[in-house]
């Protein structure tokens, strides 16, 4: 049980720094709008994919890696809404 845990909240944090470079980078260039879009995006592919492997991995009894796999994209995809929510509400 431990070790699922920590796999989650390593999957909530892997994601987070990964949003983080990718926002980053999106707001270092100079259309901003677009790559917003593009980071957007990119987390639902990332959500899909992971949510995908997570339910394999579960079916084979892999509980650590289905919850990284599960929590992996969920701050990607919360914080993609709230910047959409800024740019262009």
């Amino acid at each position: 049980m431990r070790a699922t845990v920590v796999a989650g909240l390593g999957g909530l944090i892997v994601g987070h720094m990964l949003w983080l470079l990718a926002i980053s980078l999106a707001t270092s260039t100079t259309t901003v709008s677009t790559w917003v879009l593009v980071v957007a995006a990119g987390s639902l592919v990332l959500a899909v994919v992971a949510g995908l492997l997570g339910r394999i991995s579960y079916g084979r009894k892999a509980f650590a890696k289905a919850a990284f796999l599960w929590c992996l994209p969920v701050s990607p995809i919360v914080f993609s809404i709230s910047v959409l929510a800024v740019t262009y509400l």
